[in-house]
């Protein structure tokens, strides 16, 4: 269960020099098990908290992007640390709302503890040795908004909508 993100929800990199805050609960948190992210974590899966990028807030030190491949072929830009080159969030391609949204990386959290996954993604090529816990979420590819996202989720992800111009369905 996801304790009630609060002002002084803070993370950061391994090397201490970037910190940031998170101002508002996550709209949902992912445990992709893509092979992408496998690849590109150097583990079996990635834990993103997905933020709206306003909610998100760079307290101290400098972070450089980097563009990689995705499976949409549209890429992501990765955000890491300039120092230490720990990755503490992302923007991906997601209904045009690149960088509207944060992806989070919960390991960076001084307390990952408070953000476990809601629903695991790409399940279909999980490690056959990652067990989920019975009931866990989980889809073999990408899931339905409306299905699994919460009604509050949804009505954020339509104001970001909105104000990228982009049609709310």
């Amino acid at each position: 269960m996801m304790i009630e993100v609060s002002k002084t929800t803070e993370g950061g990199c391994t090397c201490g020099h970037v910190r940031y805050q998170i101002l508002a609960k996550p709209l949902i948190v992912h445990c992709c098990h893509c092979r992408w992210c496998q690849r590109q974590t150097g583990s079996a899966f990635a834990i993103n908290a997905l933020v709206e990028a306003r909610n998100v807030k760079l307290v101290s030190g400098d972070v450089e992007e980097l563009m990689v491949d995705s499976p949409s072929g549209n890429g992501q830009n990765i955000v890491r640390c300039s120092i230490c080159r720990v990755a503490v969030w992302s923007h991906y391609y997601m209904s045009g709302l690149k960088e509207r949204i944060r992806f989070i990386r919960v390991g960076t959290l001084d307390n990952p503890d408070l953000m476990p996954p809601e629903v695991h993604i790409y399940t279909s090529t999980k490690q056959p040795w990652v067990l989920l816990a019975n009931g866990a979420n989980a889809v073999e590819l990408f899931y339905d908004y409306d299905e699994i996202w919460s009604p509050e989720s949804l009505d954020r992800r339509a104001a970001l909508m909105e104000d990228a111009g982009i049609p709310v369905s």
